[in-house]
């Protein structure tokens, strides 16, 4: 059966009320809609009348407007395709040489720099990407998206940002100034702009190139302040927050932050983000219910596609090491450039290596979604319509399990979280969440060991080449 088969026609106010919208506010640059921060510290559009036309951009609506269409449509560069990666011209690990973009990163460096490198050739006049913002009440965001015309307001936003952001702003400012713009965004973000091109010809020509980071999923805002409150800072006291801090000896693979706030926030103080409780961020914490229901990891409708090149050989690096995907044969010829003149390292990899280091990711919006679809379908509700991948008629008992833990401790943290807010007290989140997260990452460890067993075997043999 597929995917779709249980779905009805809907329009926005059904993905916001069934908590499938990802915030993104596509919807709100074709609209009289305002894009609000709820309760739960995410991104929501209010409501207003609609004619139809913002039903077209929603990264959950017009199913047959897909990443296949949009990567056929949009992409210039596409000689292969595989179902992780959809098209694809090549795909490599790399970092960059040159100066210190590589270790302002969270990664290998290349995100900032491909964005510094198409402003200095004369190839954009703008980046839209996401930045730190100014706070000024306990629950505003740490960070939104803004435009950034020199190197050093790119280079500002560096690193990676695991919050909750929305575009309806800056894509005002793309329809007020002209100009060739790169944006950069996660996957449904990618698709919203190749949507918002697709129906309005002043975004096709504006919007230039599309940059996609691989995404696990999004976090709210309240992840942030319940990172902040672990580290002993209350929300109203925390100024900043700085997620995969990079150190000589942390391994690239270890989630450290910094925060910045309280009597002394002059300075960065460091933690271990596994320690928080749900802060190691497989558990899910405080995910966008909408994650469980997209099923493009690593951005399929963008022109290049980056991440981490989580592999045995590249995790322990503390540097950081790129996964590239790319689509489009000027950042291609851009790259390789840069290559021959030594400000970048490039190392081929297999498709299939790809689609190793992003497993997890996959399993979840591949046959996870199949398996939350499935039981949408039992209780007739609506969902999005999604593309067909797997059967998970015959899922094993025990990743049905770990499914809807997941499910509910992304639930219930949400919950336990705004509760703890409104009274002031981080243990009334801590004591609902501990156990819970707990007995996933049991549940987890349980039946992946063979799986990690195997890791290890990797990689002793890997250091022994």
């Amino acid at each position: 059966m597929s995917l779709s088969s249980a779905a009805k026609v809907a329009g926005i106010d059904e993905v916001v009320d069934g908590g499938f919208c990802s915030g993104c506010g596509a919807c709100a640059a074709l609209s009289q809609r305002s894009m609000n921060v709820n309760l739960f510290g995410e991104y929501s559009p209010g409501t207003a009348s609609s004619d139809g036309m913002e039903d077209c951009v929603c990264p959950f609506l017009v199913p047959e407007e897909n990443e296949n269409m949009l990567a056929n449509r949009f992409l210039v560069g596409r000689r292969s395709r595989t179902d992780e990666l959809g098209y694809f011209d090549a795909v490599y690990a790399a970092h960059v040489e040159e100066g210190s973009f590589r270790a302002e990163g969270s990664s290998g460096g290349i995100g900032s720099w491909l964005a510094v490198e198409l402003l200095r050739k004369g190839l954009i006049d703008a980046v839209i990407h996401v930045k730190p913002a100014r706070r000024n009440r306990e629950r505003d965001p740490f960070f939104k998206y803004g435009v950034s015309t020199t190197a050093e307001e790119i280079r500002s936003g560096a690193h990676s940002h695991y919050h909750a952001v929305e575009i309806s702003q800056v894509m005002q400012h793309v329809r007020d100034v002209a100009g060739r713009y790169l944006f950069v965004g996660v996957p449904c973000f990618a698709k919203a702009v190749r949507r918002l091109q697709l129906h309005d010809e002043m975004f096709a020509t504006r919007i230039r190139f599309v940059a996609s980071l691989i995404c696990g999923h999004m976090k709210s805002i309240n992840w942030s302040l319940s990172l902040g409150w672990s580290a002993g800072l209350p929300p109203a006291e925390i100024k900043e927050i700085t997620f995969r801090v990079k150190r000589e000896g942390i391994p690239a693979k270890s989630y450290y932050y910094g925060v910045k706030g309280g009597a002394d926030d002059a300075e960065t103080r460091v933690f271990d983000s596994a320690e928080a409780v749900g802060g190691k961020f497989n558990l899910g914490a405080m995910m966008l219910n909408a994650c469980n229901y997209c099923d493009d990891v690593v951005g399929e409708t963008a022109d290049i596609s980056i991440g981490d090149a989580w592999l045995p050989k590249y995790s322990f690096d503390w540097r950081g090491k790129n996964l590239l995907v790319l689509r489009n044969t000027v950042l291609s010829e851009l790259i390789g450039a840069a290559v021959a003149e030594g400000r970048v390292a490039l190392e081929p990899m297999l498709p299939e290596d790809a689609a190793t280091a992003q497993a997890g990711g996959l399993r979840q919006r591949r046959e996870g979604l199949a398996y939350r679809i499935g039981k949408k379908r039992v209780t007739g509700e609506w969902h999005p319509v999604k593309r067909d991948y797997v059967d998970a008629s015959q899922l094993k008992f025990h990743r049905r399990l770990i499914y809807d833990l997941r499910e509910k401790c992304s639930r219930e943290s949400r919950a336990a979280f705004q509760l703890a807010l409104d009274k002031k007290d981080f243990s009334v989140y801590t004591r609902r969440m501990k156990v819970m997260f707990k007995v996933l990452r049991l549940v987890e460890v349980i039946f992946s060991s063979p799986q990690i067993i195997a890791r290890r075997i990797q990689r002793i043999t890997e250091s022994w080449k």
